[in-house]
């Protein structure tokens, strides 16, 4: 379940902080989290591409399950065959 892959994936996020990918070969080589950060800049393009696409995708999602809502029946199906694809 959901809840099961978080937990498992959330103690494997607290067992290795502050390393994302510990070197065994040369310790001090490990990617940390500090290391794996973006710079600002990109955080802050990033932030706002967000903010203007993710409406966006959210409109058309919810667009999209509001044309194709409702059964499709094999009836539905013999009277549009003319428009299925």
């Amino acid at each position: 379940s959901a809840l099961g892959m978080t937990g498992i994936i959330g103690t494997a996020g607290v067992t290795l902080f502050p390393f994302i990918m510990p070197s065994s070969s040369m310790p001090q080589a490990s990617l940390t989290v500090w290391d794996a950060v973006s710079s600002h800049l990109t955080l802050g393009i990033m932030f706002w591409a967000t903010v203007i696409f993710m409406p966006l995708i959210v409109a058309y999602t919810s667009w999209a399950y509001r044309v194709m809502r409702g059964k499709v029946t094999a009836a539905y199906v013999r009277e549009n065959s003319h428009s299925a694809y």
